[in-house]
């Protein structure tokens, strides 16, 4: 039997390597990495650990994605993405990934970004390991909490935002059916609190004679901190139809990561009620407007940012008065035309952001 040659033998081991960190990304079964063949470059590389099944979702994670890659083509940098067919999958390449980076093999820069609150304990526990590597840099998404040593947080403050949304929801419907993924995220509950306060405001009045009353039910689609972010469409139709939200009218709002693709595309088809597009400001066909978190053009930043010799701040939060989160009406709606135009104007919704904005300060005190 012929003997394969060193060269043969480095170059299978090297794609093998690869093939051990890789995982479906949003374009299905393609795996985003970088080039094998490409093992000499000198380009900074950009490395994302998403949480399981994460992109795809059609927002806040897709929106990350996007953010990096368009970081890396206007800096020239090397990306691999990586997401996770399971929680466990995820902490197996953070594991492999830390060993790779504890100490310096080269003087290549790298930079993981860690872009769920699933992997804190992990993160908190082995972070100190990158501490001897002068050439590495660790950014963890969605925290409030800084990092105890090595490594940099960045936090997108949702509260300003949903109040803000939920404050002219009722222009919308009276009636709202709120999904969230899991109670244990504190990303997740905020968001509610804020929309639910918002909801609550009374900025919106209507004619006694109409008697409007609001209802707003909470509906958790899981108790486990890494659940809720996937539904089936018979768990969804039930929900939907049955708990106490016993209307087609009404305003679906859903914090629940890509599973709130599923209940999008359920009100698409069969109609009858509107929802509230959440992260990305995506226009759906009953989607009046959308609560949008910029977590691309934050991710952005960071990374320009670590490129630079003062590198990136130890924590960030950054949300509504910054301009990273916003409240976006879609202007092909017939609401926007409608009763929009009708109940929210200009200088009524500049009061309404205003308030906000100050109510999101207080919250994060």
């Amino acid at each position: 039997m012929e003997k394969k040659k060193p060269g043969i033998i480095a170059a299978i081991l090297a794609v093998f390597c690869v093939c051990l960190l890789t995982a479906c990304t949003k374009d299905g079964n393609v795996v985003h990495v970088t080039d094998p063949a490409d093992r000499a470059s000198t380009a900074p590389l950009v490395t994302v650990v998403y949480d399981a099944n994460a992109l795809g979702d059609g927002n806040y994670n897709d929106l990350i994605y996007q953010g990096v890659e368009q970081a890396a083509f206007e800096h020239g940098l090397r990306t691999m993405q990586l997401s996770p067919a399971t929680h466990e999958e995820g902490l197996a390449y953070l594991e492999t990934l830390f060993r790779q980076m504890s100490h310096p093999q080269d003087t290549v820069r790298r930079l993981l970004i860690v872009a769920s609150a699933g992997y804190d304990s992990f993160l908190r526990q082995h972070n100190s390991q990158l501490e001897a590597n002068p050439y590495c840099d660790l950014l963890y998404l969605e925290t409030t909490t800084p990092l105890s040593g090595k490594g940099s947080t960045l936090y997108l403050s949702y509260y300003g935002a949903m109040y803000e949304a939920g404050a002219i929801a009722p222009i919308v419907s009276p009636e709202v059916l709120l999904v969230a993924a899991n109670p244990k995220l504190e990303s997740i509950t905020e968001a509610v609190n804020g929309f639910v306060a918002g909801f609550g405001s009374d900025h919106i009045q209507f004619p006694e004679e109409d008697d409007v009353s609001l209802q707003i039910v909470t509906k958790y689609l899981s108790d486990d901190v890494y659940g809720g972010f996937t539904v089936s469409d018979t768990t969804a139709m039930s929900i939907m139809k049955n708990q106490e939200w016993q209307t087609f009218s009404g305003l679906l709002v859903s914090i629940c990561g890509g599973a709130a693709t599923t209940f999008h595309r359920l009100i698409d088809v069969m109609g009858g009620c509107y929802y509230m597009g959440i992260d990305a400001a995506g226009i759906g066909v009953n989607s009046p407007y959308s609560a949008v978190k910029h977590v691309d053009r934050a991710v952005a930043r960071c990374i320009a940012r670590w490129l630079t010799p003062e590198g990136m701040p130890k924590h960030q939060v950054l949300g509504l008065a910054d301009g990273y989160t916003e409240v976006v009406v879609h202007p092909s709606h017939s609401f926007h035309r409608e009763a929009f135009k009708e109940m929210l104007t200009d200088d009524f919704r500049a009061v309404i952001h205003e308030e906000a904005i100050r109510k999101e300060a207080e919250y994060e005190r």
